[in-house]
C-alpha cells in the first residue's frame, strides 16, 4: 500500500485542490451566496494509470477516462475529499498552506466572487517553513508526477550525460528549492506561453545518480524502471555506451504502467549495456583506460 507521504508528493506534483460551489437557497435573491465544497484531483496519462489505481486503493475516489484526451483522473468530492486532505496535509510541501486555507473555507457559505479572489491570492503564498530534507516517499511521489530523466549525447563523445529536470510554476518552487538544497543542481527561470516557470536541473555523474535516485527509487511507481536502469549503469562506474543508454531510456519512457501490465526486467537491459566493449567507446587507443593505467604503472616501476 502506498504511504500518505507518497500521495502527498504526487498531489504536490500532478494534483489539484479545488473549491466548487452550490447554491444555498434557490429563492435567495443574492445569487453570489454559495456553499463551498472540496474537490481533489490527481491526473496521469491513461497508459500509466497504475499510480492512480494504487492511490485509489488507499483513499478511494473515482477514476475517469475522458475520451480523446489520453489522460486519466482520480477525483474525490465533498466529505470524502475533506477526510483525505486532512490525512495528508501535514506531508504536503508545496500545497500545505493552500490546503489549510481551503479547509477553512469548505462547508461554509460565502460570497463566491470575493472568496475566489481570496483563494487565488492564498494559492500563491508559499508553504513555510520548508522541511530541511525531502522524505523518500514524498520525493518518490513528486518525481513520479513531475520528474524527468534526460539522456544527452554531447557532440564528439560516446558517453552519455545524464540529468534530471523538474519544472514548476514560479509560485510552486518550494519542492525545487528543497531539492537544490539537498542534492545541488541549478534553478533557472524559463518562460512558457508567457508564464514564468522555475526549472531545477541536476547533472548526475554515477556518484550523484546513486545519491539522488538511490534516495527514493524503491518507493517509485512510474519512474522506477528508469531510475533502476540509470542506477545499474552508474554501478558500472560510467555511462560509456551512450547510444544504447539513450535508446533504452526512450523505450522505458514509453512503457505502459498499468496494474495488468508485467514489469520489465531492468537487469537484462543493464546487461545489454555491460556487454559493450569498452574499447569501442574511445576513438584514440591512447585513451583506453586499461592502457593508461599500464603506462602509469610502468612509469612508476
Amino acid at each position: 500500500m502506498l504511504s500518505e507521504k507518497y500521495i502527498a508528493g504526487f498531489l504536490d506534483a500532478d494534483g489539484c485542490i479545488q473549491v466548487a460551489w452550490r447554491r444555498v437557497d434557490r429563492a435567495d435573491s443574492n445569487k453570489e451566496l454559495k456553499r463551498a465544497y472540496l474537490s481533489l484531483e490527481f491526473g496521469q496519462l491513461e497508459k500509466q494509470d497504475e499510480v492512480l489505481q494504487r492511490i485509489q486503493q488507499v483513499i478511494g475516489g473515482t477514476i475517469d477516462y475522458p475520451s480523446k484526451l489520453g489522460v486519466a483522473r482520480l477525483r474525490l468530492f465533498g466529505k470524502e475529499a475533506v477526510m483525505v486532505l486532512n490525512r495528508i496535509k501535514k506531508h504536503l510541501v508545496i500545497m500545505r498552506h493552500y490546503a489549510d486555507a481551503v479547509l477553512d473555507v469548505v462547508n461554509k457559505v460565502h460570497n463566491r466572487n470575493e472568496m475566489q479572489k481570496l483563494l487565488k491570492q492564498q494559492r500563491r503564498i508559499k508553504s513555510l517553513p520548508l522541511p530541511n530534507y525531502p522524505s523518500r516517499q514524498w520525493l518518490a511521489g513528486y518525481f513520479d508526477g513531475d520528474g524527468c530523466i534526460q539522456v544527452r549525447l554531447p557532440k564528439s563523445r560516446n558517453a552519455a550525460q545524464i540529468a534530471v529536470e523538474i519544472v514548476s510554476t514560479a509560485y510552486d518552487s518550494e519542492g525545487l528549492e528543497i531539492l537544490q538544497k539537498a542534492f545541488g543542481g541549478s534553478l533557472n527561470t524559463v518562460t512558457k506561453n508567457l508564464e514564468p516557470l522555475t526549472k531545477w536541473t541536476l547533472t548526475m555523474p554515477p556518484s550523484k545518480a546513486k545519491e539522488f535516485l538511490g534516495h527514493f527509487q524503491k518507493h517509485s511507481i512510474n519512474k522506477r524502471e528508469q531510475a533502476l536502469f540509470i542506477l545499474g549503469c552508474a554501478e558500472m562506474g560510467n555511462y560509456r555506451d551512450g547510444k544504447s543508454i539513450k535508446a533504452i531510456m526512450k523505450q522505458l519512457k514509453t512503457q505502459p504502467h498499468r496494474l495488468s501490465e508485467p514489469r520489465l526486467d531492468v537487469s537484462e537491459l543493464v546487461d545489454t549495456v555491460k556487454c559493450i566493449d569498452l574499447k569501442d567507446t574511445y576513438k584514440d587507443r591512447d585513451y583506453w583506460p586499461h592502457e593508461r593505467r599500464a603506462k602509469r604503472q610502468s612509469a612508476n616501476a
